[in-house]
């Protein structure tokens, strides 16, 4: 919904009603049974804050014009603004959401009371496309929401499967509307990186009428908007120790001799590789470098990334209200999410390879000059543990296979919901719902290329010695001249892996709530829940069958990358160099439909399907003693659930698909309790017993291997229990003046059960799987290092932490300071996980869960008069673990590291249904940085997107 649009909402029901069993909770600005209007950024707030207060559970609610205020592009972006919630960015932009230190695979999102899942892709350092439980936020425009609920304790009528929050995303409804509105949005966006004008459009129209069968009301709203921008970064590829995939060339009568003698292939007594002699016999850099304790990136290089998105959202809703007390609606809502992307890197291709045909590389590679630098003790169980460890500072190389790599994306996701509701007032004392719905997402990755060309054996120089995320590369040919460049069996690749994920969920309940007696109110209801999931992937027989072209030919389709550098440290890279232009090589030699050499097959290691169903059951009893002289008010309840499991996956070692049937169930008591103190003092404490089910992708009884990138082998197991732990919650909270709340949290959660993949660093003839997967790659079995990975249930350990909320309108500041106001909020968290990093459970670390930032930080500062609203917002999010162990050898972990973004927003209300806006998004170009290695904190990617601004104007009548 555009900002600036009003909501109107009725209050509770009275005391001699019984409370509806509703998904959000209901908001008013006082006590009074009179309709309300929320208008304004100072006025959603407090709203807000109502509903927070009235609530029995630890709630946060985002009001829809506290939504389209704040400068978001999404959903996620959104949340953030939540104590306690932060974000994953993708391209710039938040993707998924984290919530006092948990991760989305913890987090349970309803949409309009229902669960649903939305899925999205992203590049492979950012975890490629979501096959889990997570729900990718970026896939909604903010505009299409009334309000956001982000529920942070359980209790036993809201659905379980959350042990971090619940989330509730709930559109507009006509019966929110006094009158007839329409709200009509429009701005312009800008990119100071990509620098091109983006649309982003919004509208809503709503009416009721009252009729001779009830009042009737009928609501549509509409988001579009366009992204079309650049993303510059420096990738590593990760970090590789030396000696990985053969080590380096060694130099003359240095025994054994590496790579063995081979002249078929150019590698001799003097020659690494013909045309690069080896290292002169005296020669002291192959012993400084070539040992397990030195580093270096995989893939050396630079890439620009041109994203082109386009997000369309459409909601409808209708709702009758037949007599008092009766009231019965359907609710759709529509997403339509594309994305093209294309990544065009230039990068040093051998650090990434072993002796292997038809790709010659590490071990043919010779160190000509090398500086390291020290970058601590190792801490990572294995053969450097206690020892020093180094990163190469600066390194010159010949004989280096460099490589044009272009990844070329187009993914569409689109998501449909349809719900029915009914609420019915039966008695004065009873009230039943009745909520019926499917939500489906079809993610099709229709394209997801990767092709690479380039020249062999050239030199390669990379010198991180002014910056660390940074560095400066260079080679040894002109990168710009197409004639210096090979497109043939044994310079080339072409990578395909189109994907297909699909997910439906049905679900129907009902409940009830019987006022048993003055403060007693009894509720209960069943809910039914199928959930199907499933994966197709599929991929070339043969990614090494590629055409040979000459020089005159791969002119035709290759272009040149222009452009790149701007806002990295000047000098760095080439601002231009030679890649495949994709859409000419396609077209021409049958790539763009999948033809001839080019034909796919299915990828049946990735395929796999899970089916849930899940009945679940619960008993609630909300009392309220505050008329009998004591504050005190909250529930009690349990919830029964029981979870059937058939999970399909394709086997490797007997060549067919399988398929497991698994089954649990838990009971899961609850308690909350609030305490009013006085009119403005409250406290709160709740404890649960909660539950979060396996990640998908843990749970099919198949194995796959990955051979392109970084190598690895998969195996799920479908008879994990869920996570199960207990949580306890207490908060004080101060409502010291309007719109204002001091409030103080305290968190723990005792997770009693986890599950992780243990995983082993093992080359492929040691994990027994036949040598046929390997077929066509090139990869020596017996050298060619992979990561092993299998899922299996673990203990726990305790998550604790603290939460301080602020906000405060300076209303009794004289003049024109009285509309000044700040929101400010911190949270700590901390954990303790033990993670098995091999088969053995002696090889272990304690570290904090997946995702978790231990501090995090949100402030706005807002200005609001009868005609100006203007803030600027600042997010901190602390570094946090992506992977666990790391996915290249003798490392511990990959992260992210630590981030502080700005945004700001201004309006003006020009007339009284004219609205100016203007946004600013990440104002400072702040980079976003993944490491690896928590010794040595090396640089995994390190990109910038650009400022974004917006400019527009709001209609509304």
């Amino acid at each position: 919904m555009s900002a600036g649009t009003a909501l109107a909402q009725t209050a509770p029901a009275a005391d001699d009603q019984a409370a509806p069993a509703a998904p959000t909770p209901q908001v008013d600005e006082q006590d009074s049974s009179d309709e309300i209007v929320v208008k304004g950024f100072r006025a959603s707030l407090g709203s807000a804050l109502n509903a927070k207060r009235n609530e029995a559970s630890a709630i946060d609610m985002i009001k829809a014009e506290d939504i389209a205020d704040f400068p978001d592009n999404n959903l996620a972006e959104s949340l953030q603004r939540v104590p306690g919630v932060s974000i994953n960015r993708v391209g710039g932009e938040g993707r998924a959401i984290t919530v006092r230190g948990l991760s989305g695979s913890f987090t349970r999102v309803r949409v309009n009371g229902m669960e649903a899942q939305a899925i999205s892709g992203a590049t492979t350092s950012d975890r490629g496309i979501n096959t889990g439980r997570g729900f990718d936020f970026n896939v909604f425009a903010s505009e299409l929401f009334n309000n956001l609920v982000v529920r942070k304790t359980a209790d036993a009528e809201t659905i379980e499967g959350s042990l971090g929050a619940t989330v509730d995303l709930n559109v507009a409804r006509p019966f929110d509307y006094k009158d007839f509105t329409l709200a009509i949005g429009a701005q312009a966006g800008y990119n100071t990186l990509a620098k091109n004008v983006d649309p982003k459009l919004t509208a809503l129209v709503s009416n009721t009428w009252d009729t001779g069968i009830g009042r009737i009301g009928v609501l549509a709203s509409a988001a579009y908007s366009r992204r079309d921008y650049y993303e510059d970064q420096f990738g590593s590829g990760g970090w590789n120790p030396a000696t990985v995939d053969g080590g380096f060339c060694s130099p003359v009568g240095v025994t054994p001799v590496s790579p063995a003698l081979n002249p078929a292939q150019g590698t001799t007594a003097t020659d690494c590789v013909a045309g690069v002699p080896r290292p002169a016999a005296n020669d002291t850099n192959y012993g400084l470098v070539n040992r397990s304790t030195v580093f270096l990136p995989r893939l050396p290089r630079y890439g620009r990334f041109h994203h082109d998105q386009k997000r369309l959202g459409l909601t409808g809703s209708v709702q009758w209200e037949p007599a008092p007390g009766i009231e019965i609606g359907g609710d759709v809502l529509y997403s339509d999410y594309k994305v093209f992307r294309e990544e065009n890197w230039l990068e040093g291709f051998s650090f990434a390879r072993a002796i292997a045909s038809p790709n010659f590389g590490k071990p043919q590679t010779a160190i000509r000059e090398a500086i390291l630098r020290e970058a601590g003790v190792s801490h990572t169980q294995g053969a450097n543990f206690g020892q020093t460890v180094y990163d190469i500072d600066y390194g010159v190389f010949d004989g280096v296979d460099v490589r044009s790599d272009t990844q070329y994306d187009r993914f569409r996701s689109r998501f449909t919901q349809y719900t029915l509701h009914g609420n019915f007032d039966v008695t004065d004392t009873l009230r039943m719902t009745l909520l019926a719905g499917k939500s489906r997402t079809d993610f099709d990755q229709t394209e997801q290329t990767t092709f690479l060309f380039g020249r062999n054996n050239t030199r390669q120089t990379i010198d991180f010695r002014e910056d660390r995320n940074q560095p400066t590369i260079g080679y040894g040919f002109d990168v710009t001249d197409v004639a210096q460049y090979t497109l043939a069996p044994g310079s080339a690749e072409i990578r395909t892996a189109p994907s297909f994920v699909d997910n439906e969920n049905r679900m129907i309940e009902g409940n009830f709530a019987w006022k048993a007696a003055e403060g007693f109110t009894v509720k209960g209801g069943l809910h039914v829940d199928r959930f199907d999931f499933s994966v197709t992937p599929y991929q070339r027989a043969n990614n090494f069958l590629v055409p040979t072209l000459t020089t005159a030919q791969l002119a035709e389709v290759t272009k040149l990358v222009e452009g790149f550098g701007e806002g990295m440290r000047e000098g760095v890279f080439p601002s231009s160099w030679v890649a495949i232009d994709y859409p000419a090589f396609a077209e021409r030699y049958g790539l763009a439909d999948y033809s001839g050499d080019f034909a796919l097959i299915q990828n049946l290691g990735g395929t796999r399907k899970v089916r849930e169903d899940i009945v679940s059951a619960f008993g609630q009893v909300d009392f309220d003693m505050r008329d009998t002289g004591l504050p005190v008010r909250g529930n009690v309840g349990m919830r029964y659930a029981r979870t059937k499991l058939r999970s399909t996956g394709y086997s490797q070692s007997i060549q067919q698909f399988v398929t497991a049937e698994h089954q649990y169930e838990d009971w899961l008591p609850s308690v909350n309790l609030v305490a009013d103190l006085t009119p403005k003092l409250l406290i709160r404490g709740a404890v649960a017993k909660v539950i979060t089910r396996p990640e998908l992708g843990f749970l099919s009884p198949g194995a796959n291997v990955v051979i392109s990138g970084t190598p690895s082998i998969n195996s799920g197991n479908p008879t994990l229990e869920p996570i199960r732990a207990t949580t306890y919650d207490a908060a004080i909270e101060w409502y010291f003046a309007p719109n204002s709340l001091l409030s103080a949290a305290y968190f723990r959660k005792d997770i009693k059960s986890y599950i992780q993949n243990q995983a082993l660093q093992q080359t492929f003839a040691q994990t027994g799987l036949p040598l046929s997967l390997l077929a066509n790659s090139g990869l020596d079995p017996n050298v060619s290092v992979f990561t092993v990975n299998q899922a299996r249930n673990t203990p726990g350990g305790p998550l604790e932490g603290f939460e301080i909320n602020y906000q405060h309108a300076f209303t009794f500041l004289p003049g024109f300071l009285g509309n000044l106001g700040v929101l400010a909020n911190y949270t700590h968290v901390k954990s303790t996980i033990t993670y098995y990093l091999a088969a053995s459970s002696a090889n272990t670390t304690e570290r904090d869960l997946l995702g978790l930032s231990r501090d995090a930080f949100n402030g706005t500062l807002y200005y609001e008069d009868s005609k100006l609203s203007a803030r600027i917002s600042g997010s901190y999010r602390g570094p946090y673990i992506i992977a666990l162990p790391a996915n290249n050898p003798l490392q511990d972990l990959e992260g992210v590291d630590k981030s502080l973004i700005f945004d700001a927003s201004v309006s003006y209300q020009l007339t009284d249904k004219i609205k100016l806006t203007f946004e600013g998004l990440n104002l400072f170009d702040r980079r976003y940085r993944q490491y690896i290695d928590s010794d040595r904190d090396s640089t995994f990617v390190y990109s910038h997107t650009g400022a974004q601004f917006y400019l527009g104007a709001q209609f509304r009548f």
